[in-house]
């Protein structure tokens, strides 16, 4: 009886250690999303990382990768167009991702350089051979760094001095020049008439 007790004991134990390998199987998120940087500033360009994990038992054929701005999106009068939204297009290599697979694809931004500039949601849609989107369970976010309104005026404020520093030293070098390149006075003797 205490053989069957052992026995059975061991089961248990050894099944519960296996349960957790069998569900460590890797990441169960099909779509991953990361900037190359943790911040940005206005008018800077930028990467966007989609990590596209394929845990289906088929190939997955992409289409495109559709990426909002949400904050940056707006109607441009001058190219009459609609900006902040950008379509990716695989090359062909890069379509096809094979059962169990991951392809990461890089995608480039530019953070735009005039009052939209500021921290955004980025909305992540990716079109496949399968009737449904495939989207990150959580949206990116990408944060800009606003420089302070005065720190504009210092920076003039410094190139002004560096500005009149050179002007003196020039100004400070030529009249040593100058003044090293004056003849020199000779006092003779007034000659005496007779």
């Amino acid at each position: 009886m205490n053989k069957k007790i052992l026995t059975l004991s061991l089961i248990c134990i050894l099944t519960v250690l296996f349960v957790p390998l069998t569900l460590a199987g890797g990441p169960s998120e099909i779509i991953t999303v990361w900037t190359e940087k943790p911040e940005y500033s206005a008018g800077q360009t930028g990467k966007l990382y989609i990590a596209y994990n394929n845990i289906r038992d088929d190939n997955v054929t992409i289409r495109n990768i559709t990426v909002v701005f949400k904050e940056w999106w707006a109607y441009d009068e001058i190219k009459h167009a609609w900006v902040g939204n950008l379509t990716y297009e695989p090359l062909e290599n890069e379509k096809t991702i094979a059962e169990q697979n991951t392809r990461v694809f890089e995608i480039s931004f530019t953070v735009p350089s005039d009052g939209r500039a500021r921290k955004t949601d980025v909305e992540i849609r990716v079109y496949t051979n399968l009737p449904t989107p495939d989207a990150p369970s959580e949206q990116p976010t990408i944060y800009v760094v606003e420089t302070p309104i005065y720190m504009e005026r210092i920076i003039t404020f410094f190139t002004i001095l560096v500005v009149l520093l050179i002007v003196c030293t020039i100004i400070i070098a030529a009249t040593m020049f100058l003044s090293a390149q004056r003849p020199q006075v000779m006092w003779r003797e007034a000659e005496k008439e007779e």
